[in-house]
């Protein structure tokens, strides 16, 4: 598709596989680095076709954008996007939120833009001391690779998440993320169920919430289409002590979460509560499993027939009926590893996939594994919109209700 010299061509067939994912993005011959100022109303209708349907975009050769760019392009996907950073105005640190072991910054003059990645950096970006930290699954997954595995290339998925604190904002449409620099070290290797598949070191993971929909059985797409997903209060707090599934999808053991009454303070009607299967906002009739298999709570299921709703509140049973509708996506034909060149513009659709950083960075020397990028999450102004739409369900985003 083209419009005004703005095009998109699809991720080819050994690329883009069974993912359902992927479309790259050809500006105008004479616009080398993106000028959201020459783009007309048709490009920006080509750059939301892009995404909505592929649900991830890369513009190569970005190298010298401005920050402040980031939060604009973004808001051509969501104007009703909040110019706030999702996990709020200042970089985490909390130590109480599993959020801060990655040491995010902020880029001063363009505060809706994190800087995440690995190593030490001096004056950057207005910055005068800067470190980010590489989170591997070494440091989250309960049963983690053996040595022998790691020093033969091997990685996983850190914790498949959406970007939103589920909590207080509302998960923003569109995450925007910028390559500085990437890691100068082999490719490494993710096992699945279905076989291996070679990734780019620091690669990071997108599955399709379509076609994790699409794997369902009709028992449970039916089931997920009357349910509405309730997540921990304070979700990040919550989970900070417990190990997940080697899939990085659920927290497999019930029995390390920190009582709600210990996390920082909190009340139900800031709580995330939404829906288990989302709408797209240019393809309505497509439907998009969207759920935290870490962070859930609480669902509330309906009967379409009576209109009975039965609350399924224990922690573990909840888990385990999301992780095995999820599992099924967990295959290397599904999952699309974004293989990383430096100037890489890569915009994701939030609410349509969900994704992990990868990688072991760890045993390199310290400046063959330096890793940058820019982060622009940003909270919308509106909450997921549930593809089933019936009498009593909960569309606002937070729970209506004490739980």
């Amino acid at each position: 598709m083209s419009s005004q010299g703005l095009s998109f061509e699809v991720f080819g067939p050994d690329v883009r596989q069974d993912t359902a994912i992927g479309a790259e993005i050809k500006l105008p011959s004479d616009m080398p680095i993106l000028d959201l100022e020459r783009l007309t109303a048709q490009d920006k209708d080509v750059l939301r076709q892009a995404l909505f349907e592929n649900q991830v975009i890369v513009i190569r050769g970005q190298k010298g954008v401005d920050p402040t760019v980031l939060p604009e392009l973004a808001k051509i996907f969501d104007d009703s996007a909040i110019g706030i950073h999702s996990a709020g105005e200042k970089a985490v640190s909390d130590p109480r939120n599993i959020l801060s072991a990655y040491k995010a910054g902020r880029i001063p003059k363009a505060p809706q833009v994190g800087i995440i990645g690995s190593g030490k950096f001096q004056n950057y970006e207005g910055i005068p001391e800067l470190e980010v930290i590489h989170l591997d699954h070494t440091l989250f997954h309960e049963t983690p690779l053996e040595k022998e595995e790691l020093d033969s290339g091997f990685t996983r998925p850190y914790r498949w998440h959406m970007d939103t604190p589920f909590y207080e904002r509302l998960p923003g449409e569109v995450t925007v993320l910028h390559s500085i620099q990437i890691p100068k070290i082999p490719d490494q290797k993710i096992k699945f169920p279905d076989g291996e598949k070679e990734i780019g070191a620091g690669a990071t993971a997108f599955f399709s919430g379509a076609r994790a929909f699409d794997l369902l059985t009709p028992e449970e797409q039916e089931f997920a289409l009357n349910t509405t997903v309730t997540y921990a209060p304070q979700a990040y707090e919550y989970i900070r002590q417990c190990k997940s599934s080697e899939d990085g999808l659920t927290i497999p053991t019930l029995g390390r979460e920190v009582p709600v009454d210990q996390v920082s303070e909190w009340q139900w009607d800031k709580v995330a509560e939404h829906p288990m299967v989302w709408k797209n906002p240019l393809n309505p009739s497509r439907p998009f499993l969207q759920v935290h298999g870490c962070c859930v709570y609480k669902l509330t299921t309906r009967n379409p027939q009576t209109g009975e709703e039965t609350v399924i509140d224990d922690v573990e049973e909840v888990r385990k009926i999301v992780y095995n509708m999820q599992k099924k996506i967990y295959a290397a034909k599904h999952i699309y590893a974004h293989r990383w060149i430096e100037g890489d513009l890569v915009i994701f659709h939030n609410r349509g996939v969900m994704h992990s950083i990868t990688g072991q960075l760890e045993q390199h020397d310290a400046k063959d594994k330096q890793r940058l990028l820019w982060q622009c999450t940003m909270t919308s102004g509106e909450p997921p919109k549930p593809f089933r739409d019936y009498p009593g369900v909960n569309a606002t985003g937070f729970v209506r209700a004490q739980a």
